[in-house]
């Protein structure tokens, strides 16, 4: 049999483990359902380099598009021993902002419910793909930034998402020819979060009571959300369009019930500073990058709890943005000047009253 396939990489269409064909110079391990051991996906550091094969014209056309569909595609990657494993998916548009926003609209990744237990995405369902939206080597210090929120929320709290850097070879697979290759952010799938934190996910319902939130958890959520200027998010009001419940927050309970917010996506935050990122009209804000604080009125000592895990974990996060090499000098001193100012308000009673408490007084 000739060593052949529609993929520049080689990649062929069965259902076997390892493929050794006489004349091939490669091995090639195709997804299937064999033991492997614990997938490092969302705790190895360093980038995850992968080529995802798509109609991405198609793709790119769906982001104006409110319900957009499912696009067949094929997530290919090397494995430590350098074997190339190929993956049959699903992808579609998501992220209705972002969508509308970006030339390149930010993905979610629909993995089949079988043949992944040998592979490194063995047990996923759905993963967020935060793409790179721009060809503009600035909107890759966006995201920089973006992944640095990330591990900020990660230092303050376990319950948080991960984040995984990724590189990825967009492929067009009816175009037959490569579209970019670009730095992204895979983002942890909620069933796997909630049972690594032995929580259950919540279905999708109307939360209208922000007393089902653990308040301590929430508040937390609140500083975290004021500490990098994002005012694009909600644990009660459904999503622009449509839904039930939330926005940019993803809701899990307790085996008691107790709700607790996990947010994500911030690209519209201040610390990031995307020049399409704009405050809701409504707000009594100008522009992204002042901050405004979004919980309720809480007593001083409940406001002072929400304080301590930034306060504990100030070093470690000022060096995340200080020793960042990713970042440029101006985009390392503009965040690092943007965290300084969060830190100044923390310590300044009068700047505390004026910041938090003022839903205390209308």
């Amino acid at each position: 049999m000739p060593c052949h396939s529609s993929s520049p990489w080689g990649v062929l269409r069965l259902s076997i483990g390892i493929l050794a064909i006489a004349g091939c110079s490669a091995s090639l391990v195709l997804a299937q359902d064999v033991a492997a051991p614990p997938s490092t996906l969302f705790t190895a550091a360093e980038p995850l380099r992968f080529r995802l094969e798509a109609p991405f014209a198609q793709v790119v056309r769906d982001r104006t598009d409110p319900d957009p569909d499912y696009r067949p595609a094929r997530l290919l990657y090397a494995d430590a021993s350098g074997a190339e494993t190929a993956i049959d998916l699903r992808i579609r548009v998501r992220g209705r902002s972002r969508a509308a926003n970006c030339a390149f609209p930010p993905l979610l990744l629909n993995f089949p419910g079988e043949g992944l237990s040998a592979t490194l995405f063995a047990g996923q369902n759905r993963l967020k793909l935060v793409t790179h939206c721009e060809a503009s080597g600035l909107y890759e210090q966006y995201l920089w930034l973006e992944h640095l929120a990330y591990q900020v929320l990660n230092l303050v709290t376990d319950t948080s998402l991960r984040a995984r850097v990724v590189e990825v070879t967009y492929y067009d697979s009816e175009r037959a020819r490569e579209v970019t290759v670009k730095p992204g952010l895979l983002l942890e799938d909620e069933e796997k979060f909630a049972a690594r934190q032995a929580l259950v996910v919540v279905p999708n319902e109307r939360i209208d009571d922000r007393e089902r939130y653990d308040q301590s958890a929430l508040a937390l959520v609140e500083m975290f959300e004021y500490f990098i200027g994002n005012t694009d998010w909600s644990a009660l009001a459904p999503p622009r369009g449509g839904g039930d419940c939330c926005h940019n927050i993803v809701p899990f309970a307790r085996d008691d019930g107790t709700l607790l917010p996990v947010p994500y996506d911030f690209d519209s935050a201040g610390l990031v500073d995307k020049p399409e990122a704009l405050p809701a009209e409504a707000l009594p804000i100008r522009n992204v990058r002042q901050r405004l604080y979004r919980g309720p009125c809480r007593d001083l000592a409940a406001i002072e709890a929400s304080f301590e895990p930034f306060l504990r974990q100030r070093a470690a996060i000022t060096a995340l943005f200080a020793s960042d090499a990713r970042l440029s000098k101006q985009q390392s001193g503009k965040a690092l000047s943007y965290v300084e100012d969060f830190y100044e308000v923390l310590a300044d009673p009068e700047r505390v009253e004026k910041t938090f408490r003022f839903p205390c007084t209308g």
